[in-house]
Order: structure tokens, then sequence, then C-alpha cells
């Protein structure tokens, strides 16, 4: 129960103290009206994930568990040396290879369907080939969200790592070493936590622009966190059939709670 209801209460108690405030304030029983509708479509899309996507712990059976275990990191070592560049030892090679063509941003835009969970700007690249492979990621996990019912808002997911050069190693982990994601191939997906994109109101202008600000990134969050489980059964669907068609080695790091993903480039 409160699973179903964890991101309810959040978005009750949210809206409650914007509507009192607003109320004290403004006296303007429209301004009310509106958040009070912004609520009830919250509450709307939350029942519709809930009721149509099982959690993890009931998705997640042995056998599938295991399939986003066999390919551990020792096979996914041959393979970032295949499709990937040479390992990178510093943010001057990052900056070179960008200027070779070899690197590219994958900042996320505003309608990218990822975002940056602890990643620092200067790491935030990859190949061209593991760009698109993070494009098809976040694009299938979509459609598999569509799958379970049409109309569900996109869900954004988090990409936790993506280059780390052997100097960023060092100042993790305290020594230098050639690292998975010194190649360009491999992205961490933090399975976590993940973003609501929920529908822009209507109503738009003025003190409603305001309300909407306020209430629609910190709402989309906490959605994202109240219904983790749903999306994880979602993104774990997705990486399964990533891998069986050939396009990535996906391993499940339970402690570091995150996906270690590595692309074969065709």
């Amino acid at each position: 129960m409160k699973l179903k209801f964890a991101a309810s209460i959040a978005v009750v108690i949210t809206a409650s103290i914007l509507i009192s405030f607003l109320i004290i304030r403004s006296g303007e029983s429209a301004i009310a009206a509106y958040v009070e509708d912004y609520q009830k479509m919250t509450y709307r899309i939350e029942r519709d994930f809930i009721e149509n996507i099982p959690v993890y712990r009931d998705f997640a059976k042995p056998g599938i568990v295991a399939e986003l275990q066999k390919f551990d990191l020792s096979k996914h070592a041959p393979q970032v040396v295949k499709h990937g560049i040479p390992p990178m030892k510093n943010v001057d090679d990052i900056n070179t290879l960008i200027k070779d063509g070899k690197l590219v941003s994958v900042d996320s835009a505003a309608d990218e369907l990822y975002y940056f969970h602890n990643v620092q700007r200067e790491y935030r690249y990859l190949t061209p080939a593991a760009k698109e492979a993070l494009k098809s990621v976040a694009e299938k996990f979509q459609a598999k969200l569509k799958a379970h019912k049409e109309g569900l808002p996109p869900v954004k997911l988090a990409v936790s790592s993506v280059i780390r050069t052997v100097e960023y190693q060092e100042k993790i982990f305290g020594r230098k070493f050639i690292s998975l994601h010194s190649y360009g191939v491999c992205f961490d997906i933090f399975f976590e936590d993940y973003f609501v994109q929920l529908p822009e109101p209507n109503k738009r202008g003025g003190v409603y622009d305001k309300i909407r600000k306020s209430l629609h990134r910190r709402t989309g969050f906490l959605m994202g966190d109240a219904l983790r489980e749903q999306f994880r059964s979602v993104l774990m669907e997705t990486l399964l059939d990533l891998q069986r068609e050939g396009l990535l080695y996906a391993f499940l790091e339970e402690d570091n709670r995150c996906y270690h993903i590595t692309i074969l480039a065709k």
C-alpha cells in the first residue's frame, strides 16, 4: 500500500501547501481550482502506472535476473576494446577526440528522454554509435511503457556514469587505472531514479506559469521515486530485448543500483 499511495501523498501535501499559500496571498479561487485540477491530473496518471505495470519484485523472476547477469563485466571488457576508442587518460584526451569527431556530446536537452544523475558535464560524451544506443534504450523504454497502456506520459531515465578517464578514476577510487568507461562505449543507467514528464496544463501565463514551474519539476521527480519499482520492471524488459537483439550487453550491478551497458557496434 505504501508504494501505491506514496506519490499521491507527496503530491497532495505539496498541492495543499501551495493552495493554502496562494489563497492567503491572492484570494483567487480560480488559482486554487487550477492547482486542484493539476493534482487530479497527476493522480489519474499515477493510477494508470500502478494499475498497468507490474512492480519489480513481482516481475523480476530468477531466470530474468540471471539473463541480465550472464554477461558479467569480464565479458564486457573485450567488447569495449573491440568497439571503443583508445582509453582516455584525462580531459585533454576527451577534447582531442571531440575535435576528431570520435566523441560526441550526450548532454541532455529538454526534449531528451534521459537526464544525468551526478555526472559532471566534461564527462558527458560517448562515441557516435554509443550515443545512438543510449537513444535507442530511452526510446524503447517509452515504447514499452505505451505497450502496457497507451497514453502514458514519457518517463526519463537517469544516466549515472558515462566517460571515466584514468585521472577521474583516481578521484573516485584513489588510484589510477583504466575503466571499462574509459573507452567511450559504456554508460550506466541508475535504476532508482526517474522523472515523469507530466503534460503541461492548458491554462498559461502570469501566476499560472509560476505555479506550474513550482509544481511540475517536483511532482515529476516525486512520482518517479514513488513508482520506481514499476519503472524498473519496464527498464528490465527494455534491456532484455536490446540484449537479445545484439545491440548491447547489460549487466545488473545491485551494489551500485545500476545497469552497466556496453554497446555492441554492428
